[in-house]
């Protein structure tokens, strides 16, 4: 017997293409992958935009769009208008969506309303945990974890499971289990490489124009550097960048990107201030930069780490040893764990690494790029599975 009605998903976050951001083009990828596999997709997201950087997604999918409540930067009235905005995303959901809703990240608190009005409607949802809120608000010292707000935000969206869980990796999806205090169907999917988006090969293997000096190292720093991330371990960088050794190549975005930009207003020797580094140019750099403070670890899981390994690329980590991002990549990168004495481990590093060394650990994870397009395809096939199964 046929099935009466098509077999289809909505994805809700604030953002989607042609908005430059992370975030909406992997929904964009997963997108293209339900069509591909005949299931009908709605993307519901608002008319805002993003104020990041990145390449833009493809449009896939039939699109519902919200009005956007605010864009400026102040951070108080930016949390006031995201409550108000999840919450016409996760009804404008419930109205357009015939099967089950992936639930993202953005705006801080969508999640909430998933959790207070799809359950209550019999509603299946699947929850992309890509940055996780209320800790959030903890974890940039907004709130404190005794604020009986945050409280009340906390126990809601943990009193209502999803139906199934998109996890960053597996550290992260134990937290959440915990959180929840349930085993709920997850499927591990590291965020930061496009299948359905292939990088372009440059012809005639052009380099880009500030790749002058094959006989230097080249760190960069590409991406968004907010509340998550180290200044200080980028100040440790720039400040002991020899260059006659060492290239740096930044390209920084989000709350905390201003630091930095005024801190190199006259760039150095040895660093180079850019607005755009295109994906397909991210190979050219030997080591990424890459930091998350502790107190971030399972709220979010930078992308920029997993898109330098799959380009090839190795990196260098300024974090805690238990979290996805070194546990899962290790052996593509070195750690400079935070402590009272990061700043000389900086410089012990800078004088340690060389051409030689890149080479010897490049040699190590050959298959790695090929190995994580994999997982993720799998992790979309899987997703696929999950969506089928909530559609019965």
């Amino acid at each position: 017997m046929e099935r009466k009605n098509p077999i289809a998903v909505t994805i809700v976050d604030r953002n989607y293409p042609p908005n430059k951001s992370v975030i909406a083009e992997s929904a964009s990828d997963l997108a293209k992958t339900f069509l591909n596999h005949n299931i009908e997709v709605s993307i519901v997201h608002t008319d805002g935009s993003y104020q990041g950087g990145g390449a833009e997604g493809d449009i896939h999918g039939r699109i519902h769009k919200v009005r956007s409540i605010y864009n400026g930067k102040n951070k108080f009235i930016r949390l006031f208008s995201s409550l108000i905005e999840g919450l016409l995303l996760i009804n404008k959901s419930i109205k357009v969506s015939t099967g089950p809703i992936i639930v993202m990240c953005s705006p801080p608190l969508l999640i909430y309303w998933a959790a207070r009005k799809l359950n209550k409607r019999n509603i299946p949802w699947i929850y992309w945990s890509m940055d996780l809120y209320p800790e959030a608000f903890v974890a940039n010292r907004l709130t404190k974890e005794k604020n009986k707000i945050y409280q009340h935000f906390f126990k809601k969206i943990y009193q209502s499971a999803p139906s199934g869980l998109i996890s960053l990796g597996a550290i992260q999806a134990k937290y959440l289990a915990q959180k929840y205090k349930k085993e709920i169907p997850t499927i591990i999917m590291p965020c930061g490489v496009l299948i359905n988006k292939p990088l372009k090969v440059p012809e005639n293997n052009t380099k880009p124009k500030w790749k002058t000096d094959d006989s230097k190292i080249y760190f960069g720093y590409i991406g968004n550097l907010g509340e998550a991330h180290s200044t200080d371990f980028l100040k440790n960088i720039i400040d002991n960048i020899n260059p006659e050794k060492h290239q740096l190549i930044l390209v920084v975005y989000g709350s905390k990107a201003q630091v930095v930009k005024d801190y190199i207003k006259n760039p150095p020797e040895g660093v180079i201030l850019l607005d755009y580094v295109p994906r397909n140019d991210l190979n050219y750099i030997d080591v990424h930069l890459v930091s998350l403070k502790y107190s971030w670890i399972n709220v979010c899981v930078p992308s920029k780490l997993v898109s330098a390994v799959h380009q090839k690329s190795l990196f260098l980590f300024y974090g805690d040893k238990n979290c996805d991002s070194w546990q899962d990549f290790k052996d593509a990168g070195w750690i400079i764990e935070p402590s009272e004495n990061a700043e000389s481990q900086t410089i012990e590093f800078l004088k340690y690494i060389n051409k030689e060394e890149i080479e010897k650990k490049k040699n190590k994870i050959l298959g790695f790029p090929e190995n994580i397009e994999s997982e993720i395809r799998q992790a979309h096939l899987n997703i696929v599975s999950m969506v089928k199964k909530l559609n019965e």
